[in-house]
């Protein structure tokens, strides 16, 4: 159950939103994880994406922190798949 607050909220107490809800919102933070490491993440792996001249021993240093970002990418989209599938489901059902 959630909490409710805000303007929107209507009436005080908890809600117990609706699996398809959720999983709409899951699916939402899933997708921004999915366009930050494909848009940025990725993009920035290829030295044609910097500036010439470049110095290679620094380009490596990026793309190995690059590396760690787009790993951790992955271990997020684990977490938010395992919430879809604990949450953004239907359970009730016989």
């Amino acid at each position: 159950m959630i909490e409710k607050e805000g303007a929107n909220s209507g009436k005080d107490g908890p809600i117990d939103p609706k699996p398809e809800t959720l999983a709409g919102f899951l699916a939402a933070s899933l997708d921004m994880e999915d366009e930050i490491s494909n848009g940025v993440y990725q993009d920035y792996m290829d030295p044609d994406n910097w500036p010439p001249g470049l110095d290679l021993n620094i380009f490596q240093e990026i793309r190995k922190d690059l590396t760690t970002l787009i790993e951790d990418t992955r271990r997020h989209r684990k977490i938010i798949l395992g919430l879809i599938e604990k949450y953004g489901k239907d359970n009730t059902a016989g």
